[in-house]
């Protein structure tokens, strides 16, 4: 089967989603081309966010294998980074590549039109994805002539379009309520994680790991990875922090990530301070890791909290044996295995349940089982699996 991707940005040494799928996909087989821009996601504060992990965002037109797959990158004439798109010509790569299955990556992508004609006229199948949700959007005039405009687009093209592929309950509902998708043209194709040999990582001995392998006897390590800004709620997290250690629930936090230049100080302003009311170090920050290195982290760990925005991080903290706490209206919400594990303003309450968890050994062997049978469905290899199977039957 040939299978074309389509996607506005392309991230080479992140672990998303299409960078998942064509490995996947090409490993099985498949003849697999991803079309994208000449740049990297336009994350806010790049140069202070990404700039170490991926490099310059421009890097310019090129074609290249990806594990096995073909990526190429298409100069940008136009881009509208507020909703990050951009635009540029690929249909005649399309007609070259020939592909039986596309596969578009985030609804409402205006440069992709072209691809919805390229299946009409030789009679291809069109799966779309979606990321998006009610949390992660917001109502302007722009927004609504764009919902209106892609009803109708979404209307024309209906009998090309095989499937839409929301990542999860929420992103089901925002597919439905803006877009008007019918439900029968709907299937979950959830983010997931990779298998791995849990438990074989070890560190170098260096200055930032030290501060966090050296737990005191009886302290629980709390993580939190991503990109860290206001959406993402890090001062809650602070907070409880210093809720738990007051309650001699001894705790040291593990934040993984970059910040802007502007929240950086908020935040080591926020660290310093609750350092200085506990009276030692329990809040420590190292950048983003990579995968390998991420894992070993999480590992460490015993608890995985994300008190606002979730992160791609969720699946894989799971699978490392942590207990993950999230709000009740996060869009991951539904990995969480037990009501004491649900994220919310009352601060108070969310350090007793945690220590309720943390003082109940059968409470957290029934919570571990239940994040065991989630797992089962979100593995990679699975999700993928599933997915072939729709570009076949639809």
């Amino acid at each position: 089967m040939k299978i074309l991707h389509l996607i506005c940005y392309f991230n080479d040494k992140l672990d998303y989603q299409e960078n998942r799928l064509i490995k996947l996909q090409k490993k099985n087989g498949h003849d697999v081309c991803l079309i994208t821009s000449d740049r990297f996601y336009p994350f806010k504060n790049y140069e202070n966010t990404y700039y170490k992990t991926l490099g310059k965002r421009k890097i310019g037109t090129k074609r290249y294998n990806y594990f096995g797959a073909k990526i190429i990158r298409k100069k940008t004439y136009f881009e509208f980074v507020g909703r990050a798109q951009c635009f540029f010509f690929n249909f005649f790569e399309i007609i070259k590549f020939s592909p039986d299955v596309i596969h578009i990556h985030n609804c409402g992508i205006y440069n992709f039109l072209s691809s919805f004609i390229y299946a009409l006229i030789f009679k291809k199948k069109i799966f779309i994805d979606c990321h998006q949700d009610k949390q992660n959007t917001y109502e302007n005039f722009f927004n609504k002539f764009h919902y209106f405009l892609w009803k109708n687009i979404y209307v024309i093209f209906k009998k090309k379009i095989s499937l839409f592929l929301p990542i999860n309950e929420l992103s089901k509902k925002y597919l439905i309520d803006f877009y008007d998708v019918n439900i029968n043209k709907i299937k979950i194709s959830p983010l997931g994680f990779e298998k791995y040999n849990r438990n074989s990582h070890k560190f170098k001995n260096n200055v930032s790991e030290k501060l966090i392998i050296n737990k005191k006897l009886n302290e629980w390590l709390i993580v939190n990875s991503g990109k860290q800004n206001d959406k993402k709620k890090i001062n809650a997290l602070i907070e409880l922090i210093k809720i738990l250690n007051k309650k001699n629930f001894s705790c040291k936090l593990l934040l993984i990530g970059n910040a802007s230049s502007e929240y950086d100080k908020t935040l080591e302003y926020k660290i310093r301070t609750t350092n200085l009311n506990l009276g030692q170090n329990k809040i420590v920050r190292i950048d983003f890791q990579k995968k390998e290195r991420l894992r070993k982290f999480l590992e460490l760990a015993d608890i995985a909290i994300w008190p606002g925005i979730p992160s791609i991080t969720i699946q894989e903290a799971i699978y490392a044996n942590n207990i993950v706490l999230l709000p009740k209206d996060s869009a991951s919400s539904n990995l969480i295995t037990s009501e004491y594990l649900f994220f919310n303003k009352d601060l108070n309450q969310v350090a007793n349940n945690i220590i309720k968890i943390f003082s109940n050994t059968n409470l957290i062997l029934r919570i571990r089982n239940k994040n065991k049978k989630i797992l089962n469905n979100l593995e990679w290899l699975n999700i993928n699996k599933d997915l072939e199977k729709y570009y076949v039957g639809h």
